[in-house]
């Protein structure tokens, strides 16, 4: 296979999409596989994007891989995110709108999950781990526990490009797509080009609101406190959320840690995302889960 091709793409079990509805919020897109012989006791998968995507970073390629293995997986988006409602009213979504939403997707799989986050859906995903039952979550490319507070001000002055566009973007709600430059810091320079391209047009601009409370820490639970089993997989060359920002979150968490060499920030779409599902199915079958 291609080593710039995600994991799978286009093969296996065909995902099938359905709103989740609630009585106050906007329906969110969850797109699901359900292989007809999953493994027994094996709990189910739930991948979490993060800021400017949508479940449509899960689907290239994650979704088929657990779906052949027959895992049942499943990939949301959170309001005002690919093709879930609610993207008029983003602007005004906080951080607790878009955990609301999570909580709504780990119902939504009718047994608790292993859920896997990435980015600011790492952080969501933190800030549930006692509110909701994981049997386990990995975290690609997440958000340390205390979400942007270091994060946010480095990125100011170490990727100034990708920090005012997204700013700007996310103030004037300006969607014009992201320039090549913009797509290499945030992608890596080993995707092709055209495809690079192809996801920059697909991100959406994030809400202020949610990414301003982000800078300000809220109490995170350590998940080696008796929470679930955690993985922590990050790039060296992802200029977004440093090695070093992982190997911190590993160590709150008492998690496993791995770096992909050369990988970036969208591990699920970089060249070496075969190689970092194929890591978690391996740890999803030490752990028995």
């Amino acid at each position: 296979m291609d080593r710039t091709t995600p994991p799978d793409a286009g093969g296996g079990a065909q995902p099938i999409t359905r709103p989740l509805t609630a009585p106050n919020g906007p329906a969110l897109e969850f797109v699901e596989i359900r292989p007809e012989t999953a493994p027994g006791g094996k709990p189910p998968l739930l991948f979490i994007h993060g800021a400017f995507a949508g479940a449509w970073c899960w689907t290239e390629g994650f979704l088929g891989f657990f779906g052949r293995r027959g895992r049942h997986a499943a990939a949301v988006s959170l309001r005002g995110h690919g093709g879930s409602e609610g993207h008029d009213a983003l602007r005004r979504a906080g951080l607790d709108d878009l955990t609301d939403d999570v909580e709504r997707a780990i119902a939504a799989m009718g047994e608790p999950p292993v859920v896997v986050a990435h980015s600011l859906g790492g952080y969501l995903a933190q800030l549930l781990i006692r509110r909701v039952e994981m049997r386990g979550l990995v975290l690609l490319g997440s958000l340390p526990p205390e979400g942007m507070a270091l994060v946010g001000p480095r990125l100011a002055v170490t990727e100034t490009k990708i920090w005012s566009e997204a700013v700007t973007a996310t103030i004037t709600d300006w969607r014009a797509p992201i320039d090549l430059a913009g797509i290499e810091i945030l992608f890596g320079e080993g995707i092709p080009r055209e495809r690079a391209l192809r996801y920059g047009a697909r991100l959406v601009p994030e809400s202020p609101r949610a990414l301003a409370e982000a800078h300000l820490p809220r109490p995170i639970f350590s998940a080696a406190l008796a929470g679930p089993p955690t993985l922590v997989l990050n790039g060296t060359a992802d200029r977004l959320v440093w090695p070093a920002d992982a190997l911190r979150t590993a160590i709150y968490h008492g998690a496993e840690h791995h770096l992909f060499e050369g990988g970036g920030h969208f591990l699920m779409l970089d060249p070496c995302a075969e190689a970092v599902a194929t890591h978690i199915a391996a740890w999803l079958e030490r752990r028995a889960l």
